[in-house]
């Protein structure tokens, strides 16, 4: 994730003589990567990818935590100066109520009460600062919670206290097809699961870690304020939010997990800005809910196994100046982890981690790898599919890729539904390859008279309470191609993956000249062979001729081809010619390799052949 944070924005806690650029190639070294510097405003922003494990790094407070370790071993000038808050005087108790269903919902639950609001725009700075960051100015209030939010890392919400009917607040899940106005002004059908608070009277009023809801929105009539500062629980927070498809900053934050112990002193802060900017009382105590006790987490310090990690010899001090500059705390044989760390430090390869990054990579020493290179082992599946696929292009096929995602109407029923589908258009999982096929051949119609595609891909069939089973098929479509040139193509296919004996497969006739087949190209593999079989030519003639049958319904091409071959052996060969209603047509050769077959011989081979037919198939002569 990228974050905007502003050069003067950080000079609140951090005092330097570093220029910019000197700070962003810092901070790239040791940290995170500054994508570029943006003139803006006659200062200097940085763009600043951010690793998804580093969610305290999501704020102006986080970058200048790790610039604080980081311009010392760059040799630059870093004082500290983190601004004092001090905690306010609570007035007397409020009349709201909180019930919170599962405490597993929301591990903190903060609020306070604030009285004589004043309405009116933010001081210069906070707009400036907030339009720095991407973020549109509304006014004092709300410019505050979200300032302190870029700053913090501590998404906060604003209510307007009298909008929160009965005096209650409960926190809840949602239930499936509940319905509530954002403050965007759209109106959200929620799944079940979403966090949301629902006020005395039933209405919701916050979708929680997400947006507020509209009916509880600060406005200029806003006299009082309910401000609420909390942590959420992070996956169901992830998971609502990109089920709804709404990703807002406060989202992105809170999924990532939030400063246990940065609550109240955020809160506080916000307080302090509230009464200075918009001449805020506190008429309420201090609502702090603990549903989930965080005791400190203490992680051994293995000085051995990080010099290990590192293949250095890195100096116990260093080690100790380096997590102590990061904000560990040593006591004894382990430090304590940070707060603001406390979802992303967990065992000694994490501390190494965080000693090696600010000793810095380029001090590790550069060495080749030496020895034998491994032999590799491919797996036969890709193999066997580039040598379909170069088989196919020679056949005059195009090759396409569709998504794995289809909707309704093209793939029927039975097809995995996605949760949080990017458009109605990829609502499914397909588990066919051919109606998106299809609809390639539908967009193409102008190419010409003659179109051959094929898709090498997954399909995606449901499995009972387990991710579903992705099978390889190969499907083939084809428009203005004969049937017989079409099933010889797929016949050619399997011959050149030398694959031996039957191998079925059904071939569709679509409207539109068009013809289809889907093969399962696993089944395929399994009986592909690279083994060649050299058969010397015989010196003896074979006999050929055509024999016309009569098909009774229902009776397959492969059952009266494996019937036939089953004969006798001197039957050497057998093709398709012909098809007319229900009369098939057959080529037939018989040989014998070691004399010279005659009439006589192949006359009896063909009485048994049709004897076999009629008695086994229902398969006659034609007459």
């Amino acid at each position: 994730m990228n974050i905007l944070v502003p050069n003067n924005w950080l000079k609140d806690y951090i005092k330097t003589n570093a220029q910019p650029a000197e700070i962003a190639d810092a901070l790239s070294l040791h940290a995170f990567s500054v994508e570029k510097i943006i003139k803006q405003a006659g200062d200097d922003v940085f763009e600043i990818e951010v690793t998804p494990n580093r969610g305290d790094a999501l704020s102006v407070l986080g970058i200048a935590r790790e610039l604080r370790a980081i311009l010392p071993r760059q040799k630059f000038e870093a004082v500290w100066q983190e601004p004092k808050i001090e905690q306010g005087q609570a007035g007397s108790d409020c009349d709201l109520k909180v019930e919170i269903k599962d405490k597993s919902l929301v591990p903190r639950f903060s609020a306070i009460v604030l009285d004589n609001i004043q309405i009116k725009e933010s001081p210069d700075f906070i707009k400036e600062r907030l339009a720095q960051v991407g973020s549109r100015p509304l006014n004092n209030v709300i410019d505050i919670t979200n300032y302190l939010m870029f700053d913090k890392g501590q998404p906060m919400h604003a209510f307007d206290y009298d909008k929160i009917l009965g005096g209650k607040m409960i926190v809840r899940e949602s239930k499936k097809g509940e319905k509530l106005i954002t403050l965007d002004g759209v109106e959200r059908e929620l799944p079940a699961g979403v966090i949301v608070i629902e006020d005395g009277e039933g209405r919701l009023i916050d979708l929680c870690g997400i947006m507020g809801a509209k009916n509880s929105e600060v406005d200029e009539n806003t006299k009082r304020v309910l401000l609420f500062v909390q942590v959420y629980d992070p996956v169901r927070i992830r998971k609502s939010s990109m089920a709804l498809g709404h990703r807002t900053e406060a989202a992105l934050r809170f999924e990532k997990g939030i400063d246990f112990d940065g609550v109240i002193p955020a809160l506080w802060e916000a307080v302090a800005f509230l009464k200075k900017y918009a001449s805020a009382k506190e008429s309420s105590g201090l609502i702090d809910i603990l549903n989930i006790e965080q005791p400190a987490k203490k992680v051994a310090l293995d000085y051995e196994r990080i010099n290990l990690v590192a293949g250095v010899a890195i100096e116990r001090e260093a080690i100790d100046k380096i997590l102590a500059d990061l904000g560990f705390k040593k006591e004894g044989s382990a430090v304590v982890v940070p707060s603001w760390r406390y979802d992303d430090i967990d065992i000694a390869e994490d501390l190494a981690e965080e000693v090696i990054r600010l000793y810095g990579y380029y001090n590790l020493p550069n060495k080749i790898l030496t020895g034998d290179i491994p032999e590799q082992t491919p797996e036969p599946v890709f193999y066997w599919e580039g040598a379909a696929k170069n088989y196919l292009k020679h056949q005059g096929f195009f090759e396409c890729y569709t998504n794995s995602a289809t909707n309704e109407q093209l793939d029927g029923q039975g097809a995995l539904k996605i949760v949080n589908p990017l458009t109605e258009e990829f609502k499914y999982l397909k588990t066919s390859l051919l109606p998106q096929l299809k609809a390639v051949m539908e967009k193409n119609q102008s190419f010409g008279e003659t179109i051959k595609i094929f898709e090498l891909a997954s399909v995606y069939i449901s499995r009972n309470h387990d991710i579903p089973e992705q099978p390889l098929r190969l499907g083939l479509m084809s428009k203005g191609v004969d049937y017989l040139e079409f099933k010889g193509a797929i016949e050619g296919l399997i011959a050149e993956l030398g694959i031996s004996g039957q191998f079925d497969f059904v071939i569709q006739e679509l409207p539109g000249n068009m013809l289809a087949a889907e093969l399962d190209f696993e089944a395929l593999v399994a009986k592909a062979s690279q083994n060649k079989v050299y058969t010397p030519l015989s010196s003896f003639n074979s006999i050929k001729e055509d024999l016309t049958l009569v098909v009774p319904e229902n009776t397959s091409y492969a059952q009266i081809e494996e019937l036939v071959l089953a004969t006798n052996k001197r039957i050497v060969k057998l093709a398709f010619k012909d098809i007319y209603k229900n009369f098939l047509t057959l080529a037939i050769e018989y040989l014998d390799r070691e004399q010279q077959i005659s009439s006589v011989e192949t006359q009896e081979i063909r009485e048994r052949i049709f004897k076999e037919l009629e008695n086994k198939l229902n398969v006659r002569l034609k007459t």
